[in-house]
């Protein structure tokens, strides 16, 4: 009989609520793999770290994922978990190699110059975790490439919008530099938490396009397989929320890192639930 996981890795995170909804071998896989990418994408924002020691790392844990689908032994426990989630629902080695090649980019490449170039790194830090996420779930519509995208598009553009001042005081801007010009937003005042000329007409730009693929997303999720992405759902519900919270705010987001109460999360599930059992 297949056993519960030990190990809650995704403790702590705004996807936790998309976890409840799943089987228990479905929960350890998707916390092994939350776990996963928590670990790596620490290894990339290490303010400490040099950039060829992060490299380093990286590399190390991606020898280790080449030995774990080669059969090799596990070595701590997120490599026992990771190995039964790769073995119990046959997830590919590209998803999870993906990712380093997203957090490699962090380490040196710090802005981007228009949104096209932007996506090419969404779909390797989000994308593919979305990819990761429809294996665990079972889903396997002839959709669930394009709907993988849009919803690691739209999560990850809502953190970057959350994230803005954050990440500029860490000397990375991901806004693209095209979209800045247009706004003639000065982003240099992102580094002193100051709100430059006509950001929040940016801010609402941006949140725009997220919710365009929040919506694409939906879309793209008919048919007969949809009952399997309740918790896919969730996770998109909870970020949907947040930028809806970021916009209400008018973006004052400069100084604090707005989170969600457990109502709004609550909310989110029920939109979610709601959203995969009405029939159309």
């Amino acid at each position: 009989m297949p056993s519960s996981p030990s190990r809650s890795y995704e403790a702590g995170s705004s996807f936790r609520p998309a976890f409840f909804f799943l089987a228990p071998d479905q929960r350890r896989a998707l916390s092994a793999f939350y776990g996963y990418a928590r670990t790596v994408d620490d290894i990339a924002d290490d303010p400490a770290g040099a950039p060829e020691h992060k490299e380093a790392r990286l590399l190390t844990w991606r020898t280790r994922i080449e030995a774990l689908f080669s059969g090799s032994a596990a070595k701590n426990p997120l490599e026992a978990d990771l190995a039964f989630a790769i073995r119990t629902f046959s997830m590919r080695k590209a998803n999870f190699l993906l990712v380093l090649d997203g957090l490699s980019m962090d380490i040196y490449k710090h802005e981007y110059a228009t949104f096209d170039e932007l996506k090419y790194y969404m779909y390797r830090v989000a994308g593919a975790v979305g990819l990761a996420c429809l294996e665990i779930f079972g889903y396997r519509g002839a959709r669930g490439q394009a709907l993988a995208e849009n919803l690691g598009y739209a999560v990850q553009l809502t953190n970057i919008i959350r994230d803005v001042f954050e990440d500029a005081a860490c000397g990375r801007l991901y806004l693209p530099l095209g979209d800045l010009e247009m706004f003639r937003c000065d982003h240099r005042a992102f580094k002193n938490s100051i709100y430059p000329d006509n950001f929040i007409e940016l801010m609402r730009f941006e949140a725009k396009r997220a919710r365009g693929f929040y919506a694409a997303a939906r879309e793209l999720a008919a048919g007969p397989e949809k009952k399997k992405l309740l918790s896919a759902f969730i996770m998109a519900e909870v970020y949907s929320e947040l930028l809806d919270k970021l916009e209400a705010r008018g973006f004052k987001i400069a100084g604090e890192r707005i989170r969600l109460g457990g109502f709004k999360k609550i909310k989110a599930v029920y939109k979610a639930w709601r959203f995969i059992n009405i029939r159309v």
